[in-house]
């Protein structure tokens, strides 16, 4: 297993050196300092365009830590990012060595600083170059059997046949991965840089179920923000990623219309539904779904007038706005979900309604391509019953996207 980031990254301004620490999966990941993680996310400048003006004053923390999934049924990978993103792209790309590199790449919401906030998860084709097997060629490291290897011996290999690090301080390791045949991050700092400039990392995972890939999660980010970021790596991002078997449906079983439809939950029966909206129910659970009238309107991207991921968060906030302020609700979950290239919200908590007892609700919103906001909505008495559930009875919104592609980009 060779080190195939080319040399062009050398070039990346970066300033501080992430330490090692064992973690219950992995032999050796960066490690953060708490208190100093603690302290940067308060000064975090990667925030939503206007959420701060939207968000009630008790969720002024969403506009930085909504936490983002991405599930791609097609390309067969999920993984989560515990802070806001925008700027999404799936994009598949030829390399120079003949793979193709399938993948996601954003920025961390709008930054008022120079520095960028970038990170990306792909898939590449892992080419064998040489007289070596499959397997072998996944179990080395620069040609050294990766069993067993210590971390001094991994960066001196690195170090040897990377010399255009040069004048970069190096870090890294192999670790274990639960399905990985092998697993190993590394990071690179200009040796002059301070807290000046930014930090470039990844991590690789070449997975035992699928071992003509790689999967790889690349970040760069501004060194003074170093043990934030690694906290989100180690504690969210790494653990996350894994492999999907499940199918995916593009058109769900309940069409309100030709763009709207709705996957409709095991159990549940249709009990009002037209061209515009649907009522379920099942027990105590009542979902509604379909067109749903906002007080406040998004702006379409200027060029192409057409509702991007921004935009999309932009109305959830608004969303979320609405609840606090007209419905009382407690809100306990929010999060960006980008389902096989549909960017929608999943939002979760409990409303009261006077003095009855409280109702746990999830919904879903997304926009259609006009900019029509489109709602889920679960609700149900609170008997105890989990988040989680409630919010994936509300993921199945489908809208039949005409989509915005350039060359090889999904603009999500």
């Amino acid at each position: 297993m060779k080190q195939h980031w080319q040399a062009k990254l050398a070039t990346l301004a970066v300033g501080a050196l992430l330490g090692v620490v064992g973690t219950a999966y992995a032999k050796s990941l960066p490690a953060y300092d708490t208190t100093k993680a603690t302290a940067q996310a308060q000064t975090f400048e990667a925030r939503g365009v206007h959420s701060e003006a939207s968000l009630p004053a008790a969720y002024q923390s969403y506009a930085t830590t909504v936490t983002t999934e991405v599930r791609d049924y097609h390309e067969g990978f999920t993984f989560t990012v515990p802070w806001r993103l925008t700027n999404g792209r799936y994009e598949s790309q030829g390399k120079e060595d003949g793979s193709t590199e399938r993948g996601y790449f954003f920025n961390l919401a709008e930054s008022s600083i120079a520095e960028p906030f970038l990170v990306s998860f792909t898939k590449r084709d892992n080419i064998v170059t040489g007289n070596v097997s499959l397997a072998d060629w996944n179990s080395t490291w620069y040609n050294e059997p990766v069993a067993d290897m210590t971390k001094d011996r991994y960066l001196t290999l690195w170090r040897e046949n990377r010399p255009d690090l040069k004048g970069y301080v190096l870090d890294g390791d192999l670790f274990d991965y639960k399905g990985a045949t092998t697993a190993r991050w590394d990071s690179f700092v200009r040796s002059d840089a301070g807290e000046t400039g930014s930090t470039f990392f990844d991590a690789e995972f070449i997975m035992a179920q699928d071992p003509t890939q790689r999967y790889t999660l690349t970040m760069m980010y501004p060194s003074k923000y170093t043990d934030y970021m690694t906290q989100g790596i180690v504690k969210t991002i790494v653990p996350s990623f894994k492999l999907l078997k499940e199918k995916y449906r593009n058109v769900g079983d309940l069409v309100l219309n030709d763009e709207i439809s709705f996957v409709k939950p095991k159990g549940f029966k249709v009990l009002t539904k037209g061209n515009t909206g649907a009522v379920l129910s099942k027990d105590s659970y009542r979902i509604e779904v379909g067109l749903f009238p906002m007080e406040k309107t998004v702006t379409l991207d200027s060029t192409t007038a057409y509702p991007t991921m921004t935009a999309r968060q932009e109305m959830a906030d608004y969303y979320v706005e609405e609840l606090v302020n007209n419905y009382g609700a407690t809100i306990e979950v929010y999060k960006t979900l980008i389902d096989n290239h549909n960017t929608g919200s999943l939002i979760a908590g409990t409303l009261q309604r006077g003095d009855s007892s409280a109702i746990k609700f999830a919904s879903y919103i997304t926009l259609t391509d006009k900019g029509q906001a489109v709602v889920a909505r679960v609700m149900t008495p609170d008997n105890g019953q989990p988040l989680d559930e409630l919010m994936k009875l509300v993921e199945g919104v489908r809208i039949q996207h005409k989509g915005l592609m350039t060359s090889g980009t999904i603009v999500l």
